[in-house]
Formats: structure tokens, sequence, C-alpha cells
């Protein structure tokens, strides 16, 4: 998967103070529906251009493609769609620079990992509650309520999620064929340490290959957070977390934290013995090491049902994973992917027309992840297709436009998997603090500054490029310097209301 988000690379979507503490109750929420108005027809509506913001890597047969869907949404909506490719690398210095020049734009993918907390404080984005219940009712409807309070900033809503797999399971993701020539038991492994037998088997027998992709700038998101029983509250890799299992709400500074240092000890002792290769850090987007086999282990990622046909669709190989975690839901899991409206667009209101297309017209969902019917894909069933090799259209990332229980079933996947993760994630276990968004207004130039900071280490630690005593002690001085102890305590301020207010 794609990390995630990157990559997320392979994936799908958390949060409330509506939320109950059953999964049962929650289920019960997800039946609910809001009161809506009826969204105006095309033949009423005025022909406008929207613009899309999209990190995907441009594609040869992108206009072709576009044509089609332009004439679903002329008839439906009478508006046009461009879309603006941008490649995963770089994608969050693109947006960053698009957004301070005030460039027009009318949606836009966005994440915690993408700057989306970030965003907002700048009113880059503008909230979109009255424009849900007027404009896009039924999508509306079809997501769980408490999900919705996942998309807020100071009880505003200001993300459409990109309803998928939200219960994260962080586990480890081997090549099939690496597995099965050295023997490797998946299921003895349960912590990351249990994963050093299986590196040495890979780099003796492997050792032109890059065996484990590593953590990198995952290192901050919420798959290792998981894995760590760490909660950050509001931007990835942003100081200020807490712990997940506990009965306080005590925030503290992640890195730190006992389960933070060993975890960077361990990627140090990696590296030492051959396991990483700081070349890794280099390379934003393992896509085309994966396709040629170059590297054996993806690492860490978020397991979701179906993720086995979507790992062999996306790099050609058959995939088999250790599970790190149980499946839990946090806020950020359930923001982990949505669309955001510019505060620059003109038509806000037909781009939540469109919004509520792509999360409910399978015919356009699927034009826009999967291209055009006997040009890039073939049907083989009512709701089952196979790509056609180089075809110049597969986006690959169904987990990024829309309702992802909407996607036709690639090959090897199973018929009932929408089934199995809607189910999933309204039974996995819910974070204590779901709902809770953190409004990073107030610490603005404080968590620039942090990031700043952050990023300069992060890449190295995680690649066990840095001495982790010296170098922690360092990044926390910096990070003190730059105001973390008065973003902790905002933090802090901000989650004691929460939970008074939720009577937690």
């Amino acid at each position: 998967m794609l990390k995630a988000l990157t990559t997320m690379t392979v994936v799908m979507v958390t949060a409330t103070s509506l939320v109950a503490c059953t999964a049962k109750e929650s289920a019960s929420e997800a039946t609910q529906s809001p009161k809506v108005a009826a969204s105006p027809t095309a033949a009423t509506l005025a022909p406008v251009k929207l613009k899309w913001v999209l990190r995907i890597p441009a594609q040869k047969e992108g206009a072709a493609v576009l044509t089609e869907i332009n004439k679903i949404l002329q008839a439906k909506i009478n508006a046009t769609l461009e879309i603006q490719f941008i490649e995963a690398a770089a994608y969050a210095e693109k947006t960053k620079l698009m957004i301070a020049a005030g460039e027009d734009f009318d949606i836009m993918f966005t994440a915690p990992g993408y700057n989306f907390y970030d965003n907002v404080a700048k009113g880059a984005f503008i909230p979109m509650d009255e424009l849900l219940t007027k404009y896009a009712s039924k999508a509306y409807g079809q997501i769980p309520p408490n999900f919705w309070n996942a998309m807020k900033v100071n009880n505003k809503v200001y993300g459409f999620p990109n309803y998928q797999i939200a219960a994260r399971q962080s586990v480890i993701s081997f090549r099939k064929d690496m597995v099965d020539k050295y023997g490797i038991d998946v299921n003895a492994i349960k912590k990351m340490e249990d994963l050093e037998p299986a590196l040495a088997k890979m780099k003796a027998g492997e050792a032109d290959k890059f065996i484990f992709n590593g953590p990198g700038l995952t290192l901050t998101g919420i798959d290792i957070m998981n894995y760590m029983k760490l909660e950050t509250l509001g931007q990835d890799g942003s100081p200020g977390a807490i712990e997940s299992v506990g009965s306080d709400f005590k925030v503290i500074n992640q890195y730190e934290h006992p389960a933070f240092v060993n975890l960077v000890k361990l990627m140090k002792s990696w590296s030492e013995k051959g396991y990483l290769n700081k070349d890794l850090a280099l390379v934003k987007d393992p896509t085309e090491l994966m396709k040629t086999g170059k590297i054996l282990s993806y690492g860490l990622t978020t397991y979701k049902p179906g993720i086995e046909a979507e790992t062999k669709a996306r790099y050609n190989y058959d995939s088999v994973f250790a599970n790190l975690s149980e499946p839990f839901v946090t806020t950020n899991s359930v923001n982990a992917t949505m669309q955001a409206i510019s505060r620059t667009s003109k038509n806000p209101d037909r781009a939540m027309m469109f919004l509520e297309l792509m999360n409910t017209d399978k015919q356009l969902y699927n034009m826009v992840l999967y291209g055009l019917e006997g040009k890039n894909y073939k049907k083989t069933g009512e709701n089952t297709i196979e790509l056609i090799p180089d075809s110049g259209y597969a986006t690959n990332v169904a987990w990024m436009l829309g309702n992802q229980l909407n996607a036709y079933l690639l090959p090897g996947v199973a018929a009932d998997i929408p089934q199995k993760t809607d189910q999933l994630n309204k039974s996995a276990k819910a974070s204590r603090i779901m709902g809770f968004s953190f409004d990073a207004e107030p610490v603005k130039a404080e968590l620039a500054q942090a990031k700043t900071i952050t990023d300069k280490y992060i890449q190295g630690l995680a690649y066990g490029m840095m001495d982790v005593d010296s170098t922690l002690a360092t990044m926390n001085k910096e990070l003190k310097a730059a105001g973390m102890d008065k973003i902790i305590a905002e933090k802090q301020k901000q989650l004691d209301a929460w939970a008074a207010a939720n009577k937690k």
C-alpha cells in the first residue's frame, strides 16, 4: 500500500464526540441519516469548470479518460473537470506552494500527513457543513455519523472522507516468494524485534537487494504510532501524543517515549547489520523498486480486506503479512485520506455536488479510478475487472478518490470484501479520544518550526544513519526552543476541554 499515505499506499479510512464505546452502538449510529435538502439538477445549473488536485502521476491516456468523465459530469451537474496530477514525491511541496500563492482550484486530496491541519489553520480550506447537507445528502448519509467528527476542526467539517478501511492494523508486508524460499513463519512475528531472523536470512541469500524498506517518514505516521500504542494529536509527527491504552489524558512528547527510543535504536542496529540501506531514505516512492523485485519487504503498512489483490496489481507479486497490532480506529485513521474544498474555489457548491457523485456514482468513480472499459480494463463479471497492461491509465489509488466500497474488484479480491471492510470499521476497537480534533491555529507558528526540525532528523533516525542518543537529545532541545512546550500545553488544554465536554 501507499505510505500512508504515501503510501498508502495500499489502502481505505476514523473519529467522534458522538461515538459510542461499543461497536454495536457505533453501528447503530451508522444507520441514522441527516435531514437534507434536495440537490438541483443539471438543467437548472449554469456551466462551470472544476479543478481537482490529486497525488497521482500524470496518466498517458488521462485526456481520453477525462473526455468521458466530463460527459457524465455535464449531464449530471453541468460541470467539466480538470485534474492536476502531481507525483507523490512532489505533492506536499507543490501543494504548499500552490496554497501560498493563492492559486485557483476547487478540490484537493489531503490528509494529516499532507498538512491538513496546517492548511485549515491558514484558512486554505473552507468549512463544508452546510454544503454537505445541501449538496451531498446521499454520501453524507452513507458514512457513519461518528466519522464526520474526525473531519472537524473547531467544530466545523473541513474534509470529505474517502470512505475505506478506517480500522488500522499495523502489519509487515513480505513478498511471498521470499517467505517460501527462506521458510519465514510470519505468524511468529508479533513485534518488530521478531523480524530480525527473517531479515538475516534474506540478507544472506539476497545480498544485491534492498532487504527492508524501513519505516521512513512513516516513523511519525499512524501505523507506527499504532504499533507503539501511541496516538498523535493533530498533524502526524507534531509534538504531543497520548498513550492509546490508559485512563488519563496526559499529553507527552512522543520523541522521548521509551517505545520510540527503542524503535529507532532497533533501526540503528538493523542499519549496522545491513538490513536497512540508507539509499532508500532518498526514495520517496518505492513503487518501481517494488515492481522490479529490488525491495524484498515493503515494510510497515496497514492490513485491510483485499490488500493481497491490490498489492499484486500494484507491484506484481504475491504478498503475506505479519500482524503487529489489533485493528484500531482513531480520528487520524478516519481522516487519513480526504478531499478538501479550497478557499479559492469560485464554485464550492458545484465542487460538493462533484464529491457527492464521486462517492455515490459507481460508473464515475470507477472511470476516474480505472479509466475506460475495453481500453484500460476489461470486465470479467458484474463487479470484477482485469487491468489491461500498459494501457496508459492506471491510478491504482481507490483509497484516494472516494468511497472505495464502490470500486470494481481486481482479480483475487473476494466479492464480500466491501462488506467485510465496512463491518471491520464498525467493529474495531475505537480510540478513547475518538472524535477529538486538534485546532492548530493557536500554535501554528510553533508547529511549522517543529515540523522543520523533525523533518531534519526523522529520515536519518528511521534508517539508522545517526547516533540515537545524541540525535534525539539535539532534536528535543531544538523542539523545545521552537515552542514544543507551548504546543503540548495547547494540545493538553484542548484535550482536557474535550474530555470534560464528553464526560471522559
